[in-house]
C-alpha cells in the first residue's frame, strides 16, 4: 500500500521562476521532493548537483498550476538542488521534501 506524501515540517523552499535559470538547495536527503507551480506558464526543472542548470529544451516540463509529487529512492546526497526555468516570469514553484507519494 502506498504512504501517502508526508512533508519534513519548515523544509519548503521557493524559486522565483523567470527566463534565467534559478536554483535553490533541497537540504536532507528526501525520498520524495512535491513541486507545485504555482505560476502562470510552463516551467522546466532540474535535479541535480550544485551545478544544475535548466533549459526549455531538456528540463521536465511543469504547467501551470500543476503540482507532481517526485520520488528519490536512493538518493544519498545530503543536499542536493533543483532548478528551474521559464519563458518568463511567471510567479513560484515550490519543493517540499518529504516522504510517500
Amino acid at each position: 500500500m502506498a504512504t501517502p506524501f508526508q512533508p519534513q515540517p519548515a523544509k519548503t523552499v521557493n524559486i522565483d521562476v523567470s527566463a534565467a535559470s534559478q536554483r535553490v538547495a533541497i537540504a536532507g536527503a528526501p525520498g520524495s521532493v512535491r513541486v507545485m507551480n504555482n505560476g502562470t506558464a510552463t516551467v522546466w526543472i532540474d535535479f541535480g548537483d550544485v551545478t544544475v542548470t535548466s533549459a526549455v529544451a531538456t528540463g521536465m516540463p511543469l504547467g501551470p498550476g500543476v503540482t507532481e509529487v517526485l520520488s528519490f529512492p536512493n538518493l544519498t546526497a545530503t543536499t542536493f538542488y533543483v532548478s528551474a526555468i521559464a519563458a518568463g516570469a511567471t510567479g513560484k514553484i515550490h519543493f517540499t521534501p518529504g516522504s510517500g507519494i
